[in-house]
């Protein structure tokens, strides 16, 4: 029995913590989100916002502009794990090893859905960022808060929220879903989805003259949805903003939450 015990400690020492369980230090989250606060130079001051371009100071594109256009969030991922940039524009493969996983999985949906494939989330990869990514809500780095820096961006999370909730209500949910796939097998898919939802949420307009050049508009954001419903991920992608909306948006959170349900 002794031996057995002994075995079996030697056996746990081996095994590698799992991202789930890493928990980031004030230290760590300092340097990963560094180059996004950095454009948020003070409080009260001028600032240099790259892709939040218009005068009111808004988020106004989409994942791909915070990952990828930006390259804010990426920049502080390179210098965490102090590496060269990646070799392609849109690979991920930073993010994966920060993570310790993949982001996507890889499933064969071709006989299923034809040409209307999409990236499947892998859940774990949400659970991770929900576990590990989304900074304390008393998080500062050199005077600038996060929750001011959620300011900026809470169209963007709005917008996700809402749509999820408008998605859900009467129960139609996996059925809108499976109208959306089956309709981009005949046209395409952003055609789809703006002439279905692009017109459903008030709030969300983009302001007029404006130079954003992807801008992430509601329709977008129902797509995300019903891909989440589709891939099976929607759970996790809510609770993952949902931690985001109650720490840095409660109030709103509550509001459209009852909204929806009421």
């Amino acid at each position: 029995m002794r031996i057995l015990i002994i075995s079996v400690l030697c056996l746990s020492a081996m095994i590698p913590s799992t991202p789930e369980t890493k928990k980031f230090s004030k230290k760590d989250l300092t340097i990963l989100y560094g180059p996004t606060f950095e454009k948020f130079k003070s409080e009260g001051g001028e600032y240099d916002y790259g892709t939040v371009r218009h005068e009111d100071s808004q988020y106004y594109e989409g994942l791909n502009g915070i990952f990828f256009y930006g390259d804010y969030a990426r920049e502080g991922v390179i210098q965490y794990l102090d590496t060269e940039p990646p070799r392609a524009w849109g690979s991920v493969e930073h993010y994966e090893k920060l993570a310790g996983m993949k982001m996507h999985i890889t499933v064969d949906n071709d006989e299923e859905w034809g040409n209307s494939s999409f990236h499947h989330y892998d859940p774990a990869f949400i659970n991770w960022l929900t576990e590990n990514m989304i900074p304390p809500a008393g998080f500062s780095i050199k005077g600038v808060t996060a929750k001011y820096v959620y300011r900026h961006y809470s169209r963007f999370f709005r917008l996700l929220t809402e749509s999820y909730l408008y998605l859900n209500r009467g129960g139609t949910y996996d059925a809108q879903a499976r109208y959306y796939i089956e309709q981009a097998e005949i046209d395409d898919g952003m055609d789809v989805l703006f002439g279905t939802y692009h017109y459903a949420l008030n709030g969300y307009e983009l302001p007029s003259g404006s130079e954003i050049y992807s801008p992430f508009e509601p329709h977008m954001a129902f797509g995300f949805w019903l891909r989440r419903n589709l891939d099976g991920t929607h759970d996790e992608a809510y609770r993952c903003l949902s931690k985001i909306m109650n720490r840095f948006d409660k109030r709103w959170f509550k509001m459209i939450k009852k909204r929806y349900t009421s």
